[in-house]
Formats: structure tokens, sequence, C-alpha cells
């Protein structure tokens, strides 16, 4: 983008390859405080040289045709919306109607933590694994891939469970370190397998099989009922219920607190002050930004400002958030009323009205929310666990998986569906 701040405009971020052009003008060559003029008035202001006016004007009529004939709109947002929604559930195979997880894995196999089993989608077809097949437990709550390995750690209600080579293998309290048999979270970072259980965080070598258990007994820890774990670069981030967030940096080996301020369970008293709750129910990491869920709202922090949230006091669909999907700077927010979308400043919510009907509400600073119908939905509202990427989104609801396709995903698209898209705004 350029500079403007100086005497000079400075052109910064340029990439040296162009070869392809998806941008706009003011993403690419930042025109910014410059509003639309025509070519020869831009490089005017620029003062470029008749060697880099020639190159630019040779980019914008080959690569980039579109550069310099539309302004952005103003109805642009910082991140794609879905245009439609399928469903899985029952009727697929599934043992029950609530899903827990979902983990797209990186051999192109989908798999989803269920009440009643684990379910893995290969060539298009569904089909179980449960405690007849050597799960510990059929509840599955939570999913990581080991990104060396591919094996597939899973964390139940009665154990922890390894799937490696079409085998199961269980580590229980009883067979090694666990902590305790509840596993809530899993992180992998470099060679460790972080744990979160009703009793405190395990950490496992995957190179030893050794542990280290991290409690009420050796940390600050309050209480040791650990939710969630988010893997950083150099550190980790710990949910604890009642407890806030604990952070351990590596290189120091210790932890540190991040408390709600105002210590007050219900009522946010003092907006942006700290984590919103001590209640943690989600923390997640990505490109330099915590999010963390709660039962009474949720939070954002940059490593210099916190921000808050609660449902009624912003666009966030529910105070009760059960987990968060970061892409980028931009988290998903899975709640009990549907679906939040934000980088901070935009939100856009999925749900259903009181009708059944689906719903997209989009909130712009500044701006009155603007609402859209869509011809298809989530399965349920109720959305437990959510993973993105460019091309797709999973939810995880009380009541089947639901997939949702981006404007982008066109290889993805049917001929059912590639007319689903949202519609214009409601009088």
């Amino acid at each position: 983008m350029y500079d403007t701040h100086g005497a000079m405009p400075r052109l910064v971020g340029f990439k040296k390859r162009a070869t392809k052009c998806s941008l706009s003008l003011w993403e690419r060559v930042g025109a910014r405080g410059l509003w639309f003029r025509p070519f020869h008035a831009i490089l005017r202001t620029l003062r470029f040289s008749t060697s880099a006016a020639l190159m630019l004007g040779i980019l914008s009529s080959t690569c980039c045709p579109n550069y310099l004939h539309a302004a952005p709109s103003p109805d642009s947002l910082p991140f794609p919306l879905l245009e439609r929604f399928e469903s899985f559930g029952m009727k697929d195979g599934f043992p029950t109607h609530k899903v827990h997880c979902v983990l797209p894995a990186s051999d192109g196999k989908l798999w989803v933590g269920t009440w009643k089993g684990l379910m893995v989608r290969e060539d298009g077809q569904f089909r179980k694994i449960g405690v007849e097949d050597g799960l510990s437990h059929p509840m599955v709550v939570c999913m990581v891939e080991d990104p060396r390995s591919g094996d597939l750690w899973m964390g139940t209600m009665r154990g922890l469970n390894r799937y490696s080579a079409g085998r199961i293998t269980v580590f229980t309290q009883t067979s090694c370190g666990l902590p305790n048999n509840v596993v809530y979270g899993l992180e992998i970072v470099n060679d460790t397998l972080w744990v979160a259980t009703a009793a405190g965080l395990g950490a496992m070598d995957l190179k030893t099989g050794t542990w280290s258990i991290y409690d009420h007994n050796n940390t600050v820890m309050h209480e040791p009922w650990v939710y969630s774990i988010a893997g950083a670069k150099d550190r980790i981030f710990v949910g604890v219920w009642g407890g806030g967030i604990l952070e351990y940096e590596f290189s120091k080996a210790i932890f540190k607190e991040h408390r709600d301020p105002d210590r007050d369970f219900h009522f946010d008293l003092v907006p942006d002050d700290g984590p919103i709750s001590d209640v943690t129910s989600w923390v997640s990491w990505s490109d330099g930004i915590l999010w963390q869920g709660t039962y009474f709202g949720m939070s954002r922090y940059d490593g210099s400002r916190w921000r808050t949230w609660q449902e009624k006091k912003s666009p966030l669909l529910s105070n009760f958030v059960n987990s968060i999907f970061p892409h980028g700077r931009v988290a998903w927010v899975a709640t009990d009323r549907g679906v939040s979308v934000t980088d901070g400043d935009t939100w856009v919510n999925y749900h259903s009205n009181e009708k059944g009907e689906a719903l997209i509400e989009i909130a712009r600073p500044g701006r009155p929310v603007e609402t859209r119908s869509m011809a298809s939905r989530l399965p349920n509202d109720f959305v437990l666990g959510i993973w993105v990427d460019d091309h797709e989104a999973w939810f995880a609801t009380s009541d089947g998986l639901g997939h949702g396709f981006f404007p982008s995903s066109r290889k993805t698209r049917t001929a059912a569906g590639a007319n689903n898209l949202p519609a214009e705004s409601k009088p």
C-alpha cells in the first residue's frame, strides 16, 4: 500500500511476480487517499518515472485490465460470504444426529466426531469407527492430525485415542501419564501433543512417549478444569474453566495468567479491559491474534490490546460460544444460535429465523445491519465445531454435519446448488 504519511507517497509491499492479479487497484498499488482518477493523473500524482509508468501501464492493460476501470464497491467485505450449504446426517449413515467436531485431513479424508462414534468419509461415502473397532468411548469430543506422521488423535469422554495405519491405540489415566480420561482439547506443537483434560494439562513427547502434567499444584492454574488449547509458534494458550487463559512460553518455561480484571462471570463491567470472563470455553490463535470464547461473550487479543463483545451490545449472535475457528485474522464463532464471522470490525451472521428461513446478517462499521436470505441453511443453529479454509467450511451441529461453499469453490459446485446464491437485501 501507499504510505501517505510522509511528503512523498511511497510504494511498499509490491511483489516482484505478477502472474495472477486478483486484488483491486486499491489493494495492489495502494491508492489510499487518492480517490479514483484517470490513469495519467495517478501517474502525475505519484511522480512515477517514465519507465515505471510504462511498466505499470503494461501490467494494467495485460494482466490487470480492470484495475483502472472500476472503483471498489462500498459493499465489499474483508472476507467472503458463503453462498450455500449442504447437510449430512442419519440419512447418510450417521449413528446419531449430534456432531461434536470435524476435521479434513491432509490425505483427503474427512473425519467427524459424533455422540456415537467416529465417522470417516472416503470416496464420497461415510463409514463408522466405533467401540467395536477399538475406540475407547463412543463420544468423540476433539481431534487433531499429526502433521508429520498423519496420525489422527482423538479425545473422548474416556481416554485418548490414536488412529494410525488403520489401528487404534488407547491411552488412559491408568496406562500412561494422561492427567484424566475426560479429554476436551488437543493440540500438537513441534514434537509435543498437548491434552486438555478435566484434571489438568498433559504434554506427551511424541518421540519418547514421556508425559508431563501441569495443574494447580505446579502452575498458577486456580483449578485444573482445562477446556481448550491453542498452539502458537513459540508458546501455547490454555483455556481454563474459571481460571481465564494461561500462556506458556516455551523458552521461559513459565505460565502467566490472563484474567478478567473485573472478576465478574456474568457481566463485562469494563469493556476491552482484558478477557471478557474467566469462564473460558475456547481459545484459538492465528496470525498473531488470540481469540477467547466464553459462555458470556468473546474476546480478542493482538498482543497489546484486548477487545470484547457480547450479544445485544454487538453483532455477536450469542454469548454462549462453543468454539472459535480462526482463518487468518478472521474468527468463525460457533454459538448456540448460529455462526458469527468477524475480523473484529465487520460481522457476518448465519442463522435461521423463527420460521426456519436461512438468513445472512451483515454488520459493517457505521452502517445499518443488512439482512439477506439464503436458499439453504445450516443443519441446526446449535453449532459445536467449525473448520474453514479458502474454499469451504464445515460445521458440527446438534443435528448433523453442515458443509458451506464459498463462491470461489467452483470445482465443488453441483448443478443443483450453483444458483443458491444469497438473495438481495430484504426491504
